[in-house]
């Protein structure tokens, strides 16, 4: 005997329930997409108004000299006033972009312009943020206006837990102090990425090289990530003193420190570093050793032939050829050597020996 089982049906309410629901939720989005776009059709148009004068006053207001003690009328669109916050921000966009092309007195007269317009305290305002991207932003516009005064409050910022707000506060050190500005590098707990150190040292660059004194501490550092930029400085300024520091660091147990150790060490090591190396081949990662090779490209000398003619021996055709271009180009007769050992072994070693022979030729 079968029973037939009844099909449950939804009450009524329940259904009335869901459409309202549903109704108040389109509407709900329908209103804040409404309030949004409002939003940025005002912002859009306070842009544009002071837009339309802003730029060709500050060409204008650019051309002069000013005075410590000269007043400056303020546009009535950059008044320190929340309704004009968004202009005050176009006018802070507009003159740090336009100071990064200009030197002399006219990047002097937008910093100028930049605190007689009352927009540092905006920075400052964005600085003093709980927000970490009104703080990060606010600490670029300050750097960017060279407002030295306030470095001691944005240094502890170096050590920031916010990756952004940290990157932003040491930008800002070099970029009020020079190379002083690093001695955050002896108080970093947190690592510094690779891009991060690229940007360090870009805005290094065209600074004048000076203060390593600490560099031995930052390479004895427990950051991992300092020791690896302090070796990166010893290799670019050549810092000879701090040989030793750079070797004990093949012994770092991460192979990122050690591999920059033997790149550093091709810059700054003497005519027992191509030994060194050696005696740390064996013992390190297959991307490491692939580094010392290309490091005694450079150093080698006799006394390591031995060990690059054993690696003429080694089964991986590109460490063949790394110990071979090591041969001719640093050891005396050393493309003798090599023709010889295709004269007693052709395969591969002719090959080798006429490339290397070639890569020498140009």
């Amino acid at each position: 005997m079968t029973i037939a089982i009844q099909p449950t049906t939804v009450p009524e309410y329940t259904l009335y329930a869901y459409t309202v629901l549903f109704a108040a939720v389109i509407l709900l989005i329908l209103i804040s997409t409404s309030f949004y776009l409002r939003l940025r059709k005002r912002r859009f148009m306070i842009e544009k108004n002071v837009q339309a004068f802003f730029d060709q006053w500050l060409g204008q207001m650019l051309l002069g000299e000013f005075s410590e003690e000269e007043e400056i009328e303020i546009p009535g669109e950059l008044q320190d006033r929340r309704k004009y916050r968004v202009g005050r921000q176009y006018a802070i966009n507009q003159l740090i972009n336009t100071k990064k092309n200009l030197i002399g007195l006219a990047s002097r007269n937008v910093i100028y312009l930049y605190e007689k317009l009352g927009l540092k305290k905006s920075s400052v305002s964005k600085f003093h943020s709980r927000l970490w991207y009104k703080k990060a932003k606010g600490i670029y516009e300050l750097y960017m206006m060279e407002q030295r005064d306030l470095q001691p409050q944005i240094q502890p910022y170096t050590n920031s837990r916010n990756e952004y707000v940290r990157t932003e506060a040491q930008t800002a050190l070099l970029a009020f102090s020079g190379f002083k500005g690093l001695v955050f590098l002896g108080t970093l707990k947190y690592p510094m990425n690779s891009w991060q150190q690229v940007k360090l040292l870009e805005q290094l660059q065209p600074l004048d090289p000076g203060h390593f004194e600490a560099l031995p501490a930052w390479l004895a550092s427990a950051n991992d990530s300092v020791v690896i930029f302090a070796l990166k400085l010893a290799e670019i300024y050549q810092q000879m003193q701090v040989k030793d520091e750079a070797i004990a660091c093949l012994k770092h147990d991460n192979p990122k420190v050690r591999g920059q150790a033997i790149q550093t060490l091709v810059r700054i090591g003497d005519d027992a570093t191509p030994a060194v190396l050696e005696g740390r081949y064996l013992w390190e990662t297959e991307h490491n050793r692939t580094l010392i090779l290309e490091a005694l490209e450079h150093i080698a000398n006799e006394e390591v032939l031995p060990f690059l003619e054993r690696e003429l021996e080694n089964d991986d055709p590109a460490v063949k050829l790394r110990a071979a271009r090591a041969i001719a180009r640093n050891v005396k007769g050393g493309l003798g050597i090599l023709q010889h050992k295709a004269a007693a072994v052709s395969e591969p070693y002719e090959k080798i020996y006429l490339h290397i022979k070639s890569e020498m030729a140009r």
